[in-house]
């Protein structure tokens, strides 16, 4: 009778269940993220990167940066990365012109994606124990916490638009999931690739008009962005990342013929770099399904492209969790996961559900960045350094920041700053921001140093060396304090 009872319950209040569910996952994961960037562990890659570019674009700059390539000269963001849902966002930066109005805006984009999730629960499951399962699943997921706890970044807006692309995908409604598919290609440029599994997964269906459509549409969106757009805002220059591909080709067309002609070479590739890094990451997205993913057929198809490129890459940083380009990921490893468990029988489902609680809390445990988490600190602190000494809660700001802060912010608003990481989003909102790398310092004005940095890694002896080279270079320090210095040009 209880467990009728409560059966009954959840079925009356299923929607609010997971509504309230996501709500307090939203809240606790932005919190955790403002607080991040308060306590100065947010960096120039990315957040500082998208406040700029959309300070510079409410003030009549398009999208310049001066963060973004790493150059000194002013450019276009568009030349880095093709991200026109950044502008969705201009509205509300009008409002609130700060990073964190990007932190916000970056849960919340990650939280929608739950929506699709559970709609495709309810649309294949028969019971609301079945359906809600699948909601945590998603709140919890390993990779997501990471994301949401990473700065900011453009591929995040892509995740809810790809897992209703797939609900729309698994109901048969071509048109939806077409415009689904156009909404997520806003987001970058990499998404076109995306396109392809969904069009190949339509074919599975014997959806061949429709199916030839996406794939053809999906490489000539991809094609002309690298190729045409990227380029046009490069004033002339290629897409900077495919050397991130070497292994396969130097360029588009030797990457796609190795691909096709040369597979053993491909696959040679997927066992490089750290593959523990990449066998985690595979099982922290399928794991919390139980690998019942590899049952939905064509529905695991739209998962293949993007695990291609990402785990063909040379660059490590794209097959861990602990980065953001895994964000597509998610809403299709867990959608996939629930068409698999949907074409179970009554009683493997129950069974089935059961499994996916307990390994949905275990990869959230292990491999997460939730506060109850084994990693969350590494989440928080994003790997950094030394950057938790003894005795300090790392949810705290460090105390020798705050004398120094009142000299950072009198630099005037259109001074040219170069400043390490984790100063650049603590001054932001000037046209010349720049991330200090080396010791090229731009045309800056002012320099502000901060020994927490990774390559200097709280080396007393060589942050004092790094003031006597900036120094030389025709700066006085006006300001000091534990591991940081202020310069201004002479």
């Amino acid at each position: 009778m209880a467990a009728e009872g409560r059966s009954a319950f959840l079925a009356r209040s299923e929607g609010r269940i997971a509504l309230a569910a996501t709500f307090v996952a939203t809240l606790l994961l932005c919190g955790l993220a403002l607080v991040r960037h308060w306590t100065f562990h947010s960096t120039a890659s990315d957040l500082a990167v998208f406040d700029q570019v959309l300070w510079n674009t409410i003030h009549g700059r398009f999208m310049e940066s001066t963060l973004s390539l790493a150059r000194c000269e002013p450019h276009s963001f568009f030349g880095d990365h093709f991200s026109p849902a950044l502008l969705l966002i201009l509205p509300l930066y009008v409002l609130v012109p700060h990073p964190e109005t990007l932190i916000v805006v970056q849960t919340i984009a990650l939280a929608l994606g739950v929506w699709p999730i559970y709609l495709l629960a309810r649309r294949f499951l028969p019971t609301s124990e079945q359906r809600l399962v699948w909601v945590a699943a998603y709140l919890l997921s390993a990779p997501l916490s990471f994301i949401a706890l990473f700065d900011f970044h453009e591929i995040t807006l892509a995740v809810a638009p790809l897992g209703f692309a797939l609900y729309f995908l698994a109901t048969r409604r071509t048109a939806g999931m077409i415009v689904c598919l156009l909404a997520a290609l806003l987001a970058k440029e990499e998404v076109a690739v995306i396109g392809v599994g969904f069009g190949v997964a339509l074919a599975f269906q014997r959806r061949w008009w429709p199916s030839a459509i996406v794939i053809v549409g999906s490489i000539l969106a991809f094609v002309v962005t690298l190729k045409v757009i990227i380029p046009a805002f490069a004033a002339g220059a290629p897409y900077q990342y495919l050397g991130r591909y070497a292994s396969l080709g130097r360029d588009e067309g030797e990457i796609a013929r190795t691909l096709l002609l040369d597979p053993l070479r491909a696959l040679a590739v997927l066992g490089k770099g750290e593959v523990g890094s990449k066998v985690v990451f595979i099982l922290s997205l399928f794991g919390p399904g139980l690998g019942l993913a590899l049952r939905s057929k064509w529905a695991l198809v739209t998962s293949v492209p993007t695990l291609g490129y990402l785990m063909l890459s040379d660059y490590g940083g794209f097959h861990t969790l602990h980065n953001q380009y895994g964000a597509p990921l998610i809403p299709l490893a867990l959608g996939a996961s629930i068409l698999g468990v949907a074409g179970l029988s009554e009683r493997w489902r129950r069974r089935v559900t059961r499994g996916v609680v307990v390994s949905t809390l275990f990869f959230a445990f292990a491999f997460g960045g939730l506060p109850f988490s084994l990693n969350f600190g590494d989440a928080f602190l994003r790997g950094e350094p030394d950057r938790a000494p003894s005795g300090r809660p790392i949810l705290a700001r460090e105390p020798r920041y705050e004398p120094f802060l009142a000299a950072a912010r009198a630099i005037p608003p259109d001074a040219a700053v170069s400043s390490r990481d984790f100063l650049t989003t603590q001054i932001p909102q000037r046209r010349f921001n720049y991330n200090l790398l080396g010791l090229d310092v731009c045309d800056a004005e002012y320099v502000i140093l901060d020994y927490a940095v990774p390559s200097v890694n709280r080396d007393v002896a060589k942050h004092l060396a790094e003031v006597e080279a900036v120094k030389a270079l025709g700066f006085d320090e006006i300001a000091s304090g534990e591991g940081l210095s202020l310069l201004r040009r002479r």
